[in-house]
């Protein structure tokens, strides 16, 4: 009987729920020009929180993706590039559709400008080609973090499964890293260090993603270790401050100007809480009830942070005017309602699926079983017609000597 596997500890996942929300607050208050300072003026350091937890599983992924030495490189690139980008297709498309037809209905004569503009963002290409102007030309403008995170994945998927062969996975996100100070001069060097907003970006997202794979290895290292009961407190206290303190910068009013050193602190806080959880030495969560609610919070946090957009520009088209305190209540609630139900659906459609999928998972394996018979088969066949060819020889043989 297969071993029950460990139930996962979904504390990540409640991270990700809340750090969703940081980023729907930000653009609310980012929709207005004033310029006092207000709350989740610095929302955006959620973002550091994502970059750092996709670098994790990257690297997670890539172990496994090492040590499959049946699959080709490119079809290794090609399924695991595939899996990322189809896991956000559902409710990245239907985002874009639902704002398209809010262009339509509101704003038809800028509607050709705004699509041609936003075309690189329906792609996941936002961040992949630099243009003259700037993010805000996406017809969502939050998509610029999933367009950075493929597009810098892409080119570090390739490059650490060809160094994978000759060093171990730490060494080969060094490297990552080296190849990111290269880039970075170099572009420093022939722009006179004046940078375009999108390769800001793209950087930002190598280098947080590298910083999270650091975080998976880190997390192995500690996971073997023993530590003392005063410690084992200590580090637990670290994780929580680790998650929590990042909110708290993302949510009170702080300057803008200082966000530069708020992200520092942040990637660093933010390493070290996802580290003690992965390494399973911080708090567990051992009411399952709980740890399934915040799996499921967990689940739709990509939701909100793709519908969120799509409502703050529909009550701007409505009204402009409206007060902020006023955006706030609509928005937040909107969202999350629109977010469940979207989650329920998927999984009422995941269910009708899963017949269908089981079926073609049978299917595959029935073949593969096929192909195996043929393959005896042809092994038996092969054996048969050697040993016929032994005898033959044999009886030639007799025959010559008699």
């Amino acid at each position: 009987m297969p071993k029950a596997s460990k139930p996962r500890n979904n504390l990540v996942e409640l991270g990700r729920f809340v750090y969703s929300l940081l980023v729907l607050g930000y653009h609310v208050q980012f929709s207005y020009s004033d310029e006092e300072v207000d709350f989740f003026e610095n929302g955006a350091l959620a973002v550091e929180f994502y970059f750092l937890l996709s670098g994790y599983f990257l690297a997670r992924s890539l172990e496994k993706l090492i040590k499959d030495e049946k699959t080709t490189f490119f079809k290794k690139v090609y399924n695991f590039m595939k899996n990322k980008v189809t896991a956000l297709l559902n409710v990245h498309f239907l985002s874009i559709i639902v704002m398209i037809i809010i262009i339509i209905c509101f704003d038809s004569s800028s509607f050709w400008d705004i699509f041609l503009s936003g075309i690189p963002s329906i792609f996941f290409l936002q961040m992949a080609i630099v243009w003259s102007g700037d993010f805000n030309k996406a017809l969502i403008v939050p998509e610029w973090y999933l367009s950075a995170m493929l597009f810098c994945m892409l080119f570090m998927v390739m490059i650490f499964l060809l160094l994978g062969q000759k060093f171990k996975g730490i060494y080969s996100t060094i490297i990552l890293v080296a190849i990111l100070i290269i880039i970075t001069i170099t572009v420093g060097l022939i722009t006179s260090w004046k940078f375009n907003e999108n390769i800001v970006y793209d950087i930002r997202a190598w280098g947080e993603m590298s910083i999270g794979m650091f975080s998976y290895y880190f997390s192995i290292y500690i996971k073997n270790k023993t530590f003392g009961n005063n410690f084992n407190l200590f580090i637990k206290i670290v994780e929580l401050i680790g998650y929590s303190i990042p909110v708290v910068f993302g949510i009170i009013p702080i300057s803008a100007n200082y966000q530069a050193y708020l992200m520092i602190v942040t990637v660093i806080l933010e390493f070290l809480a996802v580290t003690i959880t992965f390494s399973e030495k911080g708090n567990i969560i051992k009411d399952q009830k709980i740890n399934k609610a915040f799996g499921y919070l967990g689940a739709i946090s990509l939701p909100i942070y793709l519908f969120h957009p799509v409502i703050i520009n529909l009550i701007d088209y409505i009204n402009k005017s409206i007060p902020k305190w006023a955006k706030y209540i609509i928005v937040f609630p909107l969202t999350l309602i629109l977010s469940f139900l979207y989650r329920i659906v998927a999984d009422c459609l995941n269910e009708k699926m899963k017949p269908k999928e089981k079926e073609k998972e049978e299917n595959k394996e029935k073949e593969k079983e096929k192909e195996k018979e043929k393959e005896i088969k042809k092994d038996d066949n092969t054996e048969e017609k050697n040993e016929k060819e032994v005898n033959e020889k044999d009886v030639e043989s007799g025959l010559l000597n008699n």
